[in-house]
């Protein structure tokens, strides 16, 4: 099998000769992959600001077609075109079914594997098939008229930023959004989905904010930005754009980050944050939650498939360069078709 593998911070490669995954459980299935994606998120284990064990296959952001159901299976059958979630959830347990997916109790990450070594990883999508456990309850059917490269933004980029829009108590005034990568620029798209009339994009790489002003957001720089606003995306994740958030809310705000965060504390200064009766919301968005809610309504949905995906449709030999140019910022998002 074709994929790319993870071999330590700044290494990652190409291999033709990996073992095809197999299904382990009568709960799992197995999908092959027609299109996985790049991810802000894949570089922290690349950069080593997050800790991962070599070996593993990367990749959370995969569609894909079933080709192999376990015998426990009930609401998949093979040739179902389908999202995978960035992560595996039961859709049974109490956190589940409070629309918590992200956190589900049996919830594994796909394309990461515990640097101690005590569990086996779980491989990811970058790879030309994948394993998913627990498939009743973590793969979506894609909707007949939803395309491959739309349904990967539904893997994770667009029902993050939906969820993080949604968790940033917008009721009037400008929306901040500080970070505009493929997060960032989805919720521009979904606050302007939501009627929100002013999105106010925030960052430094000038193509990025050309990017949200075309999808109907005014765009600045961190150092040019002014202003005070009520409800804040923070989707960059360095401290420096907490910093930022914190600086920018108005009394009473809500700062909402959805970026991951590697550091050990927050910098937002908690007496800025009680003087100013701030609202601080984070965490892993419960992207499988999300999507029951918004693929109903999903032909109304402003999807920037095309703002977004700068490197479309690359081979996986393409993957170490890619890697490599999406750190130095090159890259907005890539896609890899298997």
């Amino acid at each position: 099998m074709r994929g790319l593998v993870f071999d330590g911070p700044g290494r990652i490669r190409f291999a033709d000769d990996l073992p095809h995954p197999v299904t382990e459980e009568p709960t799992d299935a197995i999908v092959d992959v027609t299109l996985a994606g790049l991810c802000g998120s894949d570089l922290h284990p690349y950069s080593g600001r997050e800790r991962c064990a070599s070996g593993v296959i990367p990749g959370h952001e995969v569609v894909g077609v079933v080709t192999e159901v376990g015998g426990a299976v009930a609401s998949l059958r093979v040739g179902d075109r389908v999202i995978v979630p960035f992560t595996v959830s039961c859709g049974s347990c109490d956190r589940c079914t409070r629309g918590l997916s992200s956190r589900c109790r049996e919830s594994r990450l796909f394309g990461w594997g515990d640097p101690s070594g005590t569990t086996p990883p779980l491989h990811g999508g970058q790879a030309e098939r994948i394993r998913v456990p627990l498939a009743d309850g973590t793969l979506v059917p894609i909707p007949e008229r939803i395309d491959d490269a739309t349904a990967l933004l539904l893997t994770d980029s667009y029902p993050t930023a939906w969820h993080a829009v949604s968790r940033s108590d917008w009721t009037r005034g400008p929306l901040a959004v500080i970070g505009l990568g493929a997060v960032g620029l989805c919720a521009v798209a979904v606050a302007l989905t939501m009627g929100i009339e002013e999105v106010v994009g925030i960052d430094p790489v000038e193509s990025r904010r050309a990017a949200a002003i075309a999808l109907g957001a005014h765009a600045t720089t961190p150092d040019e930005v002014e202003g005070h606003f009520l409800s804040i995306v923070e989707a960059a994740g360095p401290p420096t754009a907490q910093r930022l958030a914190a600086d920018l809310a108005d009394a009473g705000a809500t700062i909402s980050i959805i970026a991951v965060q590697t550091d050990p504390s927050f910098a937002i200064d908690p007496v800025l944050a009680y003087d100013r009766n701030l609202t601080i919301r984070t965490g892993r968005a419960p992207v499988r939650s999300v999507l029951q809610a918004i693929l109903p309504e999903v032909e109304s949905l402003r999807i920037p498939t095309g703002a977004i995906v700068t490197h479309p449709d690359r081979d996986l030999r393409d993957g170490p360069d890619l890697y490599r140019l999406f750190a130095e910022r090159e890259v907005l998002k890539a896609t890899f078709r298997p």
